[in-house]
């Protein structure tokens, strides 16, 4: 038997994530109560994600999370047991899947998959080669619309962040000048000193308006912009398109505090600079590229095996940390990746 300790939602948030509205609890859970199909995995670390908070409303694009039931989440851990014609696992393998913000997963067999990569850490399975995180950037640099060139501008909003920091690099990869856009000096100071950006945009800043600044960091415009952020973001960036400037809409964390499908977005008011100027923008769901992600992946392990790319990592620890971790996304205060080390406070077997 196992303790295990999981968050689930009580109540529809309103407004920015609040942790009050997840409470934690404990279950028993059998061994030899599994499925036929079914596996145990003692999970080690979970990604923390702004994907979570959209589901919590009552719809949502990537299925809705019903009250009383625990919160979504990607993470990695080891296989603890499996049912009887489960033969592709066995207690101690790695694996990796939708776990849960708990400390165990009993999940279908087929829902997971086996860490195969000999002397790499698994954690990377949850930042540069995540759905979510890393390969989300390389298909949105690489495969939506025309990629960034060397002698063009690229911006990346929230460039401080898991997505945009990864994103900003393969785009100084590709040789564009990079400007990010970030809140605060001790994340423009990051981005500039660590990864190695052109320059940066401190949305946060008293002295100079977000517009005052893409002019000041951008004189000639922007060719390609990778947006993490949308609202009145995105609606400065359109002011300074290029003609046969692409956007591409990764995400829009600014506007993640409502009912995204209930209307309340505030669009791009500046759209028909694109008419204007014959630029383009496109959205994308990393799911509609799973074709290319192998080759994603390979390119990605390359760059970091270089030196040419990384992903800082920002970890809190114990289960307990989970909802205050999903609330830093969204009020600032981490840079990186946001991971919770579930093993560092993991009940053990009854």
């Amino acid at each position: 038997m196992v303790l295990n300790k999981k968050w689930t939602l009580r109540s529809r948030p309103n407004g920015i994530f609040d942790p009050k509205i997840a409470e934690l609890s404990t279950e028993k859970i059998e061994e030899n109560d599994l499925d036929p199909d079914e596996t145990l995995v003692k999970i080690s670390k979970l990604s923390v994600d702004a994907f979570i908070r959209t589901m919590m409303d009552e719809e949502a694009y990537h299925g809705s999370v019903d009250l009383g039931s625990t919160i979504p989440a990607f993470g990695y851990g080891m296989v603890e047991s499996c049912g009887s014609n489960v033969t592709s696992l066995k207690k101690g393998d790695v694996v990796v899947g939708l776990m849960g913000a708990q400390t165990y997963c009993k999940t279908k067999t087929s829902t997971l998959f086996k860490h195969r990569l000999p002397f790499v850490d698994p954690s990377i399975s949850l930042g540069l080669l995540s759905l979510t995180t890393g390969l989300t950037a390389y298909v949105g640099t690489f495969y939506v619309g025309k990629r960034p060139r060397k002698g063009e501008t690229a911006v990346v909003s929230a460039a401080s962040g898991a997505v945009g920091s990864v994103a900003a690099q393969l785009a100084r990869i590709s040789g564009a000048r990079v400007v990010g856009i970030a809140g605060g000096e001790k994340k423009c100071k990051y981005l500039i000193d660590e990864l190695k950006l052109d320059d940066c945009i401190d949305y946060k800043s008293e002295d100079k308006t977000l517009e005052e600044q893409l002019k000041e960091s951008c004189p000639n415009g922007v060719d390609f912009f990778y947006d993490n952020v949308g609202g009145t973001t995105l609606d400065a960036v359109l002011e300074s398109i290029n003609p046969k400037g692409r956007i591409v809409v990764c995400g829009a964390i600014s506007q993640y505090s409502g009912n995204l499908n209930k209307g309340k977005v505030h669009g791009p008011s500046s759209y028909l600079k694109l008419a204007e100027r014959g630029a383009s923008m496109a959205g994308f769901n990393v799911m509609q590229y799973m074709s290319s992600l192998p080759k994603a992946m390979f390119w990605i392990l390359w760059y970091k095996w270089r030196g040419q790319l990384s992903l800082k990592m920002h970890v809190e620890n114990g289960i307990e940390s989970f909802p205050s971790a999903l609330q830093q996304l969204f009020v600032g205060g981490h840079t990186g990746k946001m991971i919770v080390d579930v093993a560092s406070g993991i009940v053990n077997k009854e």
